[in-house]
């Protein structure tokens, strides 16, 4: 069965985590930063930052009390409560470090994520730690918690986001002392939920614990079009962002994700479509309704493939570790699980132009 909780060891290099102060990797200061960058902010959207010059952490949250919440709902309105609106400036901290934008970061994305995640550890039935208890509104709570913050750290830094995060939550919280199980849960599930932090401090995924394994795949497992950032819209056809970042391609192509789960294996599903069926997609598009898809993609759809046959081979090639980690957390949270399906479906049919059908893109197999 394993520890209940495992252990780690950390060794934090910046001179700024040990501070309340709320700074970027390089020192500058949130407000500076959000000056020499030119992002618009107001204070008042930040009720858990001093108004200083260098904003600091203000310890506002309770985790004894936090624990105590019902699940989800209570859950949420406590964090918005006390964050306020932090998540909408990830996002455009985060566009500044690609030349069409990052992809979302936003709540749009923690919320998708808390949602699935909460889905996929209430179907397994499991308590967020290992040790056979079951699910319960704890459980539920501590997704919420971990869902919805785990990439706030992308403020402070993209690369090593997921300390960060665990160091803003150490800040936001108190009483967590009497809890030590719950609290070790939540942050080792935060700083653990990336694979660099993983292979940097050589832990394994599997010595983790179920609320790490739920997120973890929820995580991995959202994509599509909800996930393309505001920048990623602006920048459009016109400067040619579909054809230099093939990330705001796939997701563009991808309707929804969801999952389902069949006999003996889970079922990552993919709803393709080539139109677009929204105003906000004019920008990817040359004016026809359809996604403008890059030259080379065309050239193989000349050649005789399909769009999907040709979307399953980029999804694969950018995807593979974002498919061998959503598929490691399915086998660890469902024992009996023996196969991680990826399928893509498309389900409309434009005469002459896409043939409708599904197809199964991978299959990992434990």
């Amino acid at each position: 069965m394993g520890n209940v909780i495992p252990k780690w060891s950390i060794d934090i290099n910046s001179p700024f985590l040990a501070s309340d102060e709320l700074r970027r990797a390089d020192s500058q200061g949130m407000w500076e930063y959000f000056n020499s960058v030119g992002i618009p902010y107001s204070k008042d959207d930040f009720p858990f930052l001093t108004n200083h010059k260098v904003p600091r952490v203000k310890q506002i949250f309770d985790f004894g009390e936090f624990l105590h919440l019902s699940g989800r709902g209570e859950a949420l309105s406590y964090l918005y409560g006390g964050l306020g609106k932090v998540w909408n400036y990830v996002g455009p901290v985060l566009d500044l470090e690609l030349p069409h934008g990052f992809n979302d970061h936003t709540d749009r994305h923690t919320l998708w994520v808390t949602q699935t995640a909460i889905e996929l550890l209430s179907r397994a039935g499991r308590s967020y730690k290992n040790g056979g208890e079951l699910y319960d509104s704890k459980s539920e709570a501590l997704l919420t918690l971990v869902g919805m913050t785990h990439d706030l750290g992308n403020l402070v830094d993209r690369k090593s986001h997921s300390m960060y995060s665990s160091w803003l939550l150490s800040r936001l919280f108190g009483n967590t002392s009497p809890h030590e199980s719950e609290w070790r849960s939540a942050m080792y599930t935060i700083l653990f939920h990336e694979e660099p932090m993983l292979v940097d401090l050589s832990v394994d995924l599997s010595s983790g614990i179920p609320l790490q394994w739920a997120l973890v795949a929820a995580d991995k497992m959202h994509v599509g079009r909800d996930r393309i950032g505001d920048r990623s819209y602006e920048s459009g056809v016109a400067n040619n962002a579909l054809e230099e970042d093939v990330h705001i391609l796939i997701n563009a192509l991808i309707v929804r994700s969801a999952w389902v789960m069949a006999a003996n294996s889970f079922v990552w599903h993919l709803d393709f479509e080539i139109e677009q069926l929204a105003d906000k997609f004019e920008s990817f598009t040359r004016g026809n309704g359809r996604i403008w898809v890059p030259k080379a993609f065309h050239d193989k759809y000349r050649a005789g493939q399909s769009y999907r046959e040709i979307f399953a081979e980029l999804f694969l090639q950018l995807y593979e570790a974002r498919i061998r980690m959503a598929a490691m957390s399915i086998f660890l949270l469902f024992p009996y699980i023996k196969k991680f399906q990826v399928f893509l479906s498309d389900a409309k049919r434009v005469p002459g132009q896409v043939s409708p059908g599904e197809m199964m893109v991978c299959e990992v197999v434990r």
